[in-house]
């Protein structure tokens, strides 16, 4: 215990407070929301209960029922209509809440162990739905409504992971400078979008937390010289995306990126580089095969989980994925011919919109626009601000070179990674691009760093001015995202 209490006493009084705060904030997320709400959240549910329950992967394409009778029982008093359903509100009455009690008191034993398929995320990887499914087993007593609120608060853990590891990148890059460590940890606490995805059952969560703490240990590679456990270790943690998530493989060129980076930075001897290069290499070869191993056996594919599995005849144009990449983020050039796609979504709606200001519940709630315009135009100003504070302080930025090119490689990664998988559906014949804000939320530590960047190169005091306002908007984002939770599910 005085252990425990020397521990928590070496923790720096900001980071206290931040993840008290992420801890409250992810809290209030899952109380607001109703369940089986949040994106696909269902469908998690679902695949944590058989795993729980039966120890068996749900199947993606063939089952006696998607959910099993309990699940089947909650949405049908009324949850189930009221998905993407503004209008529709939850039954929030003593009298439903007892009938469903009893209801599901008369549930035969073996009710839980049904839902074996077909479950849209059967397809995809197990880590997260075995660490949910841990939760289900030791809310033994509780009722389904009961066990859900715990899944929820593991995936909350998953905010607290990413706020602790982003203090942790932030004081890699900063030097442990309290204010810009301050301010990136504090971008990542206060994100809508990451506290909304906290609160929910959701595989996303779990990923941006892994990538995080890759993050970390890639610039703390990067200053301390690669060893072949350094590289190992690198490798592990790409090989947990990986079994997160299809979308886990992006991590795969970001481990790349940081391992030649970290060898250019100090410039080790051959011996030492082959040992690296072998023990991250066979850490990556054994996990990218236990992945597909599981992914076969629970009927999932490739890109996505499964979600792009689009079979090796698959129509791909290099030109094309280009000019479709240009056209989301630039105007049309008169030698190129319209994007495929859903017309209107662009950089906009997925990064101003979906990912910085935030769409919550199921995309039907939402801020006026004129908070993504404001969103939009503060995005714009930091950019702007951040590549001037780099021009101009060039000969001091460029020492730290190892630091932006594994932040910078690693979400671009994630991005064209998302664009070439959106690319491949879309190609082939998909209605939907298959890309939305909350993909991105892997790369919410870097997004911070960017902030702080901008705060740590103006003079004290007008990067306090600065951080200020950067904070006090998120601030204002975050409990206005609730305040709208709060309308939708209880007014």
């Amino acid at each position: 215990m005085s252990r425990l209490r020397t521990t928590l006493r070496r923790v720096p009084a900001p980071l206290a407070l931040l993840l008290a705060v992420a801890a409250v904030l992810s809290l209030s997320w899952s109380l607001v929301t109703a369940p089986m709400q949040g994106p696909d959240e269902s469908d998690h549910i679902g695949f944590v209960e058989h795993l729980a329950e039966t120890g068996k992967i749900p199947s993606a394409a063939t089952g006696k029922g998607a959910y099993a009778i309990d699940q089947q029982l909650a949405l049908g008093t009324g949850l189930l209509s009221m998905y993407q359903n503004r209008l529709g509100r939850p039954p929030w009455t003593s009298g439903a809440e007892q009938a469903f009690r009893d209801a599901e008191d008369r549930l035969p034993a073996d009710a839980r162990e049904t839902g074996d398929g077909p479950n849209s995320v059967g397809k995809n990887p197990p880590l997260y739905y075995l660490y949910e499914a841990a939760g289900w087993k030791l809310a033994f007593g509780a009722g389904f409504f009961g066990k859900i609120f715990v899944l929820r608060a593991l995936s909350g853990l998953m905010l607290l992971v990413m706020v602790a590891f982003t203090w942790l990148i932030a004081g890699e890059v900063f030097r442990r400078r309290r204010l810009p460590q301050t301010v990136a940890t504090a971008t990542v606490a206060l994100l809508p979008m990451a506290g909304f995805m906290s609160g929910i059952v959701n595989t996303d969560i779990m990923l941006a937390a892994i990538w995080t703490a890759f993050l970390w240990l890639a610039l703390r590679t990067a200053r301390q010289g690669l060893t072949w456990q350094r590289a190992a270790g690198l490798a592990a943690v790409t090989v947990l995306s990986v079994l997160t998530h299809g979308r886990g493989l992006a991590l795969v060129p970001a481990l790349l990126i940081a391992l030649v980076v970290s060898w250019l930075a100090h410039r080790k001897s051959l011996r030492a580089t082959l040992q690296a290069a072998g023990a991250s290499g066979v850490v990556l070869v054994a996990g990218l095969g236990l992945y597909k191993v599981i992914v076969s056996a629970g009927g999932g594919g490739a890109l996505f989980g499964g979600e792009a599995n689009i079979g090796s005849r698959s129509a791909f144009s290099v030109r094309q994925l280009v000019s479709s990449i240009w056209q989301f983020y630039l105007p049309r050039l008169d030698s190129m011919v319209p994007r495929i796609g859903p017309p209107g979504f662009g950089y906009r709606q997925l990064f101003v919109q979906q990912y910085f200001g935030g769409v919550f519940s199921s995309f039907e709630v939402y801020f006026p626009y004129v908070v993504y315009d404001a969103v939009q135009v503060s995005v714009f100003v930091l950019l702007l601000a951040l590549y001037t504070i780099g021009a101009v302080r060039f000969r001091t930025v460029w020492p730290h070179w190892p630091k932006i090119a594994i932040l910078g490689g690693t979400a671009i990664s994630l991005i064209f990674f998302l664009h070439v998988a959106s690319y491949r559906a879309l190609a082939n014949g998909g209605a939907s691009p298959l890309i939305v804000g909350r993909y991105l939320l892997p790369m919410t530590a870097i997004v911070g760093v960017a902030i702080a960047a901008v705060v740590a190169g103006l003079p004290r005091r007008a990067g306090i001015v600065v951080a200020t306002v950067v904070l006090v908007g998120m601030v204002a984002l975050s409990l206005g995202a609730l305040a709208l939770n709060v309308e939708r599910f209880y007014a």
